[in-house]
């Protein structure tokens, strides 16, 4: 990957991550369902982190001209907290969902950077990024599914699966 693409590529992808600090902080804020609410903070500490991960890779990208040799740092699974009684909430059931879609995107943009980069150091990056998007998405259909649940229990009924 040229260098102009490799600025571009991580330029995007920090305002992704951006986008997603302010969008889970936005969510947790509005959120009722301490579960939710706790995920949405996590996700936002999380996206922080990329932000700043992110920035010190552009940094050394247009001072060095070449990724930075340090992988970001490894991130805390997500563990669910227990269930709660609480009102069934279909705006938090949209924004996680949202949520979901906004993960998807950013590990398939970061699964595609890496394919089109030469860079070794630079393909490991995108690939860890991706990862831990996927990571992300996988907590949120967990925290969805749940939710679902939970909701249907309580109405008397599971739909077949």
């Amino acid at each position: 990957m040229e260098l102009e693409k490799a600025i571009s590529a991580v330029q995007y992808a920090l305002e992704m991550e951006k986008e997603g600090v302010r969008f889970y902080g936005e969510k947790a804020d509005e959120a009722t369902t301490p579960s939710v609410k706790d995920l949405f903070t996590g996700l936002k500490r999380m996206e922080e982190n990329h932000v700043d991960y992110l920035s010190k890779v552009l940094g050394h990208l247009k001072d060095e001209n070449t990724f930075l040799d340090e992988m970001p740092p490894e991130e805390t699974p997500f563990e669910r907290l227990k269930a709660e009684e609480s009102e069934f909430n279909f705006g938090e059931i949209a924004a996680l969902r949202m949520a979901m879609l906004l993960e998807h995107d950013f590990a398939q943009f970061y699964k595609k950077a890496a394919e089109h980069t030469d860079d070794d150091i630079g393909k490991q990056i995108y690939l860890k990024l991706a990862k831990w998007e996927e990571e992300h998405e996988a907590a949120i259909r967990n925290e969805l599914d749940n939710l679902m649940k939970e909701h249907w229990y309580d109405m008397g009924f599971s739909p077949l699966l």
